[in-house]
């Protein structure tokens, strides 16, 4: 509630506080490695023996099975990362997954062992299970080094919190732009410019988990590493998808389809171990999925359900009148499909053309469609193309079908400048899959939306070519 407060009044995430945390953090831990480095040398490891024949330990392949489940968890933060790619410098990213990566190798496999090597098992997994570290400390080197580790730990859990409403505002701002929520998401107050919707939508949202599980910290962890390990599967299933339908897309990084395979098994397998170990809170995780999905597939569809409501108004006739819902509906309908969308093309196939409008009519609520060519210098129009845009615009009877053709050539400027022009966002802009010949990276171009997957083919030009022949015979022999 304090972080929704502060994010309400315009409190945002800075470099400066992230950096002090992060090295105030590695500091903490250090010394506590420092510590336990020095508890051992002075006197020894007799715990680590009682510990390797500890009676209740389980059978080993379980071990490792609950065991790396666990450990996955240890590298959760670093996916926060891809809600800034876009603005973040070239190779940051990777660069963040190799530091995070180092650092958890590190860290996280030395104080595990100290703490096997220190503590009893029984106190690892009995007393002092949620509080392992701070135990740790207390032990070797008492209650100062306990108070620092506490402190730490809510520094860093302060930071996660507040990082997670940035991270959630950006998601909602791009998932509301690209027509996935409800546009109310975008809106921001007068007062403070913060997006106020999104905010307490994610209060509500993780009070009222708080509230069903009664603020149950192994049944809420338990949840968030649900969702945890899914975001990673995405990550890989989404990497491996864009391999297969965008074989053409430019990559910085081009890994091996086997990497994402093996990257989604290895993720799964933890979710599989979390889910055995707590199956009560699936029916929670369900309940706030099937919600988030409904409110998704509502949105896709809400000209449809507009459309249903309109005619169901309309059919009620005397028993059912409500002109000012009639009118606000008729109202919203009217604004949605006047929206504009544009294609840019750099060629005249109409094969080509034709999917795209396909994918436009049956994915967004324009129906409104410009044909963008952008002519780079003194090159000439492609010919034909015209024709092709009137030919398809007195085909698809249901939405208008216009051809913008411009002398500047394909770039961010030029994408800015045609969408002020054009009155038609940048993330309602759409082009073919580019190829490694491409001029600029596609996080430069503003939010520019690839759809269509292959340039044209020289058959598919002949065929053009064919059809063009065929449609000028028609027209003579209509004006014969």
């Amino acid at each position: 509630g304090f972080f929704a407060v502060m994010n309400l009044l315009g409190m945002s995430e800075s470099a400066v506080v992230a950096t002090v945390l992060f090295l105030f953090h590695l500091a903490t831990l250090f010394v506590v490695l420092l510590c336990a480095s020095v508890h051992i040398w002075s006197h020894g490891c007799p715990v680590l023996w009682d510990n390797l024949h500890w009676p209740d330990q389980p059978p080993t392949r379980q071990a490792i099975f609950y065991g790396f489940s666990a450990a996955m968890l240890g590298v959760s933060g670093f996916e926060t990362s891809a809600n800034f790619v876009e603005e973040q410098r070239p190779h940051v990213f990777a660069l963040t997954l190799t530091n995070m990566w180092l650092a958890v190798s590190c860290i996280n496999t030395s104080l595990s062992a100290f703490a096997i090597a220190i503590i009893p098992l029984d106190d690892l997994v009995g007393a002092h299970n949620a509080d392992s570290v701070a135990y740790l400390a207390d032990v070797v080197g008492g209650p100062w080094l306990r108070n620092i580790v506490a402190i730490d730990a809510l520094a860093v859990l302060a930071g996660s919190v507040l990082t997670s409403y940035v991270g959630v505002i950006g998601l909602f701002q791009r998932m509301a732009g690209d027509r996935c929520l409800p546009d109310f998401f975008i809106e921001r107050n007068e007062w403070r410019q913060t997006p106020h919707y999104t905010i307490i939508t994610f209060f509500v949202v993780c009070a009222s988990m708080c509230v069903l599980l009664n603020g149950d910290i192994t049944l809420l962890s338990s949840i968030y590493a649900i969702a945890f390990l899914l975001v990673m599967a995405l990550f890989a299933a989404c990497g491996l998808w864009l391999k297969i339908v965008r074989p053409t897309l430019p990559r910085v990084i081009n890994s091996h389809w086997s990497n994402f395979a093996l990257g989604a098994f290895l993720v799964m397998t933890a979710f599989t171990a979390v889910c055995v170990n707590h199956p009560e809170v699936l029916v929670y995780f369900y309940l706030y999925y099937a919600a988030t999905v409904a409110i998704v597939l509502v949105t896709f569809s809400r000209t449809l359900v507009m459309k249903w409501m309109l005619t169901a108004l309309q059919a009620g006739g005397d028993y059912v009148k409500w002109p000012k819902i009639e009118r606000h509906i008729q109202d919203a309908l009217a604004e949605r499909q006047s929206q504009g969308v544009a294609f840019f093309t750099k060629s005249a196939d109409l094969s080509q053309l034709n999917k795209a409008i396909l994918y436009i009519l049956g994915n967004e609520e324009a129906k409104w469609i410009r044909v963008v060519h952008c002519c780079d210098g003194d090159s000439k129009i492609v010919p034909n193309l015209m024709e092709f845009v009137q030919f398809l615009d007195c085909m698809y009877l249901k939405c208008r079908i216009d051809c913008v053709i411009t002398s500047s050539g394909f770039d961010p400027v030029t994408i800015d400048m045609i969408s002020q022009a054009l009155n038609v966002p940048i993330n309602c802009m759409f082009i073919t899959c580019p190829t490694s010949k491409f001029r600029h990276r596609l996080d430069k171009l503003g939010g520019v939306r690839v759809i269509l997957n292959t340039e044209p083919t020289e058959a598919a030009r002949q065929k053009d070519k064919v059809f063009l022949k065929a449609l000028s015979m028609a027209n003579l022999g209509g004006d014969m």
